[in-house]
């Protein structure tokens, strides 16, 4: 099975070059070949050692992907625009702070996908990951509210067919005990 990995990997990287060159020359295409082929070669190793080996991998359910990565699409700009909020207006201060909770997502596939979704929405960064504990930075208490319901975890359970899971018990370290005294 790692070569269908190896082909699939091949392929999304020889459509990810030939979306960005927009060009169908012969040269083109050889060299999109030769580039795809050389980066599968290099991360197929990488890739396994990532999200797992192929047997230990639970099956992904295409439909329940893509309406997940539709839905993580929708939360990239409010939630952009609630940081922007914070960051223009002097007297709504950023509340940053860490938070720490365990998910019981199956695998390193579906927790990957997850540290990958906390940092890409505006507001959240995803600081470590041991196991199935996260440690998240967060702008505001309101940056980690799809993680505090839970709403994120299950559309991944969704995706990698595991059943969904409570609310995790969170907690909040703020970094900053007092605000500043030009802002109190």
């Amino acid at each position: 099975m790692r070569s269908m990995r190896a082909l699939a990997l091949f392929l999304s990287l020889f459509a990810f070059w030939s979306a960005l060159s927009g060009r169908l020359d012969p040269l083109f295409i050889v060299l999109g070949v030769l580039s795809a082929a050389g980066c599968t070669w290099l991360g197929v190793r990488t890739l396994e050692s990532v999200i797992g080996p192929h047997d230990a991998t639970p099956k992904v359910h295409l439909w329940h992907l893509f309406t997940f990565l539709v839905w993580l699409l929708t939360r990239i700009p409010p939630a952009g625009l609630s940081i922007a909020r914070v960051v223009l207006d002097p007297t709504r201060p950023p509340r940053p702070g860490v938070v720490r909770f365990h998910t019981q997502l199956p695998g390193p596939a579906a927790r990957t996908l997850l540290a990958t979704a906390i940092t890409v929405v505006p507001g959240t960064i995803t600081v470590n990951v041991e196991g199935s504990e996260f440690t998240v930075h967060a702008f505001s208490p309101k940056a980690a509210e799809d993680l505090a319901t839970a709403e994120t975890q299950n559309r991944i359970a969704r995706a990698f067919n595991a059943p969904s899971e409570p609310p995790p018990r969170m907690t909040w370290d703020p970094i900053h005990d007092e605000l500043p005294e030009e802002v109190a």
